[in-house]
C-alpha cells in the first residue's frame, strides 16, 4: 500500500498512516497540494493529511485544500487518526545537549516545545523548517554537532540520529487528527466497519440565521456535529464555507434527511466522504444512531400497549417512582414569577408532603401580551428551589430548540396539551434523556394520545408519563371536563403510568381536592396541581390555583399515612 504523506520518513503523518496501514510503502511530498496529487496522479493509493491539532487548532491549508480536491467527487475520505503527539530532541551520535546552537523543526512543534527549550536550552537559535522530519534529515544531512531537531522518535531512527530528551512537548495531552482518503472509485469497494463520521463542505447564503438553519436540520434528529469550521472564500471576500464533521454516515435515515434539508439551503454543497470514526479515547462519541420510526418497520404490537408490559411501567425521577405503590403529587404554580415566589413555593409543598415542583419558565399564553415566563431566570430558580428542598423539577418546553436548554435544569420535560402532537417536540423531548410527562390535547382522542407517546417510545426513550387534564365539551360551567373515562382506558390499553391535572380540568380551585381523589379512585398514579402563595395575585391561572392551607389538605389525603416535614430554613 503506498501512502502520500505531507513530510519525509519518520513524520508525524507517517506514525498516523501506520496506524491504518501498518505496512505501508511511504510516497514522502513536500506540500498538502502534493500529496493530493500523488493520489490524483496514481503514485499513491492514498493519502493522510493533518486536519486539527488539540492545541493550536486547525491545519488551514488542508482544509483548504479538501475544498479544491474533493469538490469535483474523485476523492473521498476513508478513515480518521488520532495519533499523540510527543516530540523528541536528536542529535548527531555523540552530541550532548551542552553543543547545541541551532534547534530545527515545523514552526508548530517548536511553539508546543518552548517551555522546555526554555529551561534546558536558553538562548539557543531556533529556526523553522518546513518538516519535522525533515528537520532531522537536515541535522544528519550537515552532520553538524551543534545542531538538534525536534521531531517524531522515530525519526531519529530514520535518518541515524540519537535522542537527546524525550517527551519535550510542554502539554503531554498534545494531539493531532489525520484524515485519510483515496480515489472515489477505490472507497466504493471498501467496507467501512464501526461508528462513522461524515465531512461536508457548506457554503450558505450571507442572511442571517443560514448556519444555525443548517446546524438545526440536524440537531432536529439527534445527529451530532464533532467541528465546525469556516474558511474565507477567496473569489468573495467577506464570504465564508463551513466544513462540518458529524456523527454517522449518509446511508442513515436521520443523517440522510438532514443533509437533503442542508443542500437545499446551500449555495454549494459538498460531501468529503463518511468514513471510519476514531473512537478511541472519545468518551462522547455516540455508537450508533437509532433510525427515525416512520422509516422503520412498524411493530405489530405498538410500544405503548400494555401486552408488552402487563405489569405496567414505573418512571424513575431520582429517587420518586411514578406508577409505583405509591401516587404522587406533584404542585406549584403556572409561572415562576420570581426567585422569591418560587423558593416560597418550594417550600411549602416540601412542607405540606408533595413529592415533586412544577412551575413554567416559558409559558404558552393565548394573548401574546400575556406574561410568557422568566425563561432562563425561570429555569435557574427552579433549579435552586430543587437544591433547596430535594424536590424534583418537572417544567414545560415549547419548542424543539429550547430542549437542550430545558433539560439541562430540569428532570422531567412536560409536553403541554397545545404541543401533544408536535411532533418534532416529540422526537426532540424523546432524545433529550429525560422522563417525558405527556399532557392530553384538550381536544385529542385517546387514540391520538396515545399515538403522541408512542412517538416518544419509538426514539428509545421508555420514561413516558401520560396526563389527563381536561378535554374541551359543550360545558362552559369548567375550565374542562375531566374525563376519568380516559385513566382507566388508558391503563387497560397501555403499560404507561396516567397522572391527572384537576386544576386545568376545573378552572376552579374549590373542584380541584373532590376531582383529585376521584382520579386516584380511578386508577391515577399522582396528580398534578397548581398552587400558589398567593393565588389572588397570580400572574396565571390564579383562580384555579390552590392557596397554601388547601395544598396541605390534599397533601394529607393523597398521604394519609406521611408526617408533613417543617420547611427549610431560607437561604438569601
Amino acid at each position: 500500500m503506498r501512502v502520500a504523506i505531507q513530510g519525509t520518513h519518520g513524520a508525524f503523518s507517517e506514525a498516523a498512516a501506520r496506524r491504518r496501514w501498518p505496512d505501508l510503502d511511504v510516497v514522502p511530498c513536500r506540500e498538502v497540494r502534493d500529496v493530493v496529487e500523488a493520489v490524483h496522479a496514481g503514485r499513491a493509493d492514498a493519502g493522510c493529511l493533518p486536519v486539527e491539532n488539540s492545541l493550536i487548532g486547525s491545519v488551514t491549508t488542508t482544509y483548504d485544500i479538501l475544498h479544491e480536491a474533493f469538490g469535483d467527487g474523485t476523492l473521498r475520505l476513508t478513515h480518521e487518526v488520532l495519533l499523540p503527539v510527543h516530540h523528541t530532541i536528536m542529535a548527531l551520535p555523540g552530541s550532548d545537549l551542552s553543543q547545541i546552537r541551532r534547534v530545527l523543526s515545523h514552526p508548530v512543534a517548536l511553539g508546543q516545545c518552548r517551555v522546555w527549550l526554555g529551561e534546558h536550552l536558553p538562548g539557543v537559535e531556533l529556526v523553522s523548517a518546513w518538516d519535522t522530519a525533515g528537520s532531522a534529515e537536515i541535522v544528519a544531512r550537515e552532520a553538524n554537532p551543534a545542531l538538534a531537531a525536534i521531531a517524531a522518535r522515530h525519526a531519529a531512527d530514520a535518518h541515524g540520529l540519537v535522542p537527546l530528551d524525550e517527551h519535550v512537548e510542554d502539554d503531554p495531552s498534545n494531539q493531532t487528527r489525520f484524515l485519510c482518503f483515496t480515489t472515489a472509485a477505490t472507497a466504493e469497494r471498501e467496507t467501512v466497519a464501526g461508528p462513522c463520521k461524515t465531512s461536508l463542505i457548506v457554503s450558505l447564503d450571507h442572511r442571517p440565521g443560514a448556519l444555525a438553519h443548517s446546524l438545526q436540520a440536524l440537531g432536529a434528529r439527534g445527529v451530532n456535529v464533532t467541528a465546525l469550521q469556516s474558511r474565507p472564500e477567496p473569489s468573495a471576500p467577506w464570504t465564508y464555507r463551513f466544513y462540518f464533521d458529524i456523527e454517522g454516515a449518509t446511508h442513515e435515515p436521520r443523517v440522510a434527511e438532514a443533509l437533503e434539508e442542508i443542500e437545499a439551503m446551500s449555495a454549494k454543497f459538498i460531501v468529503l466522504g463518511s468514513y471510519q470514526a476514531w473512537t478511541q479515547g472519545v468518551p462522547s462519541f455516540q455508537v450508533t444512531h437509532p433510525t427515525p420510526a416512520h422509516h422503520a418497520r412498524k411493530p405489530e404490537i405498538p410500544l405503548m400497549d400494555r401486552r408488552r408490559k402487563p405489569e405496567g411501567t414505573v418512571v424513575q425521577i431520582r429517587h420518586l417512582s411514578i406508577g409505583g405503590a405509591e401516587p404522587v403529587l406533584i404542585a406549584g404554580p403556572c409561572s415562576v414569577e420570581s426567585r422569591e415566589m418560587i423558593l416560597d413555593t418550594a417550600d411549602l409543598v416540601a412542607a405540606a408532603g408533595g413529592d415533586m415542583l412544577r412551575g413554567g419558565a416559558f409559558k404558552p399564553r393565548t394573548s401574546p401580551y400575556d406574561f410568557q415566563g422568566l425563561g432562563v431566570k425561570g429555569l435557574r430558580y427552579l433549579a435552586e428551589a430543587r437544591e433547596r428542598t430535594g424536590l424534583p423539577v418537572v417544567t414545560e418546553v415549547l419548542s424543539w430548540e429550547e430542549v437542550p436548554l430545558v433539560a439541562k435544569f430540569a428532570d422531567m420535560l412536560q409536553i403541554g396539551a397545545r404541543n401533544m402532537q408536535n411532533f418534532t417536540l416529540l422526537r426532540a423531548a424523546a432524545r433529550s434523556g429525560l422522563a417525558v410527562l405527556l399532557k392530553r390535547g384538550a381536544g385529542a382522542t385517546v387514540e391520538e394520545w396515545l399515538m403522541a407517546a408512542e412517538y416518544v417510545l419509538a426514539e428509545g426513550n421508555p420514561n413516558v408519563v401520560m396526563c389527563e387534564r381536561g378535554i374541551r365539551t359543550f360545558e362552559r360551567a369548567t375550565r374542562h371536563t375531566l374525563d376519568l373515562n380516559a385513566v382507566t382506558l388508558v391503563l387497560e390499553r397501555s403499560h404507561l403510568p396516567v397522572i391527572v391535572d384537576p386544576s386545568h380540568a376545573a378552572g376552579v380551585r374549590s373542584l380541584v381536592t373532590p376531582l383529585a381523589m376521584a382520579s386516584l379512585a380511578a386508577g391515577a398514579a399522582g396528580l398534578i396541581v397548581e398552587m400558589h402563595p398567593d393565588p389572588a395575585n397570580a400572574m396565571s391561572d390564579g383562580a384555579q390555583s390552590q392557596d397554601p392551607a388547601m395544598f396541605r389538605d390534599l397533601a394529607a389525603r393523597v398521604h394519609p399515612a406521611r408526617p408533613a416535614r417543617g420547611a427549610p430554613t431560607r437561604v438569601a
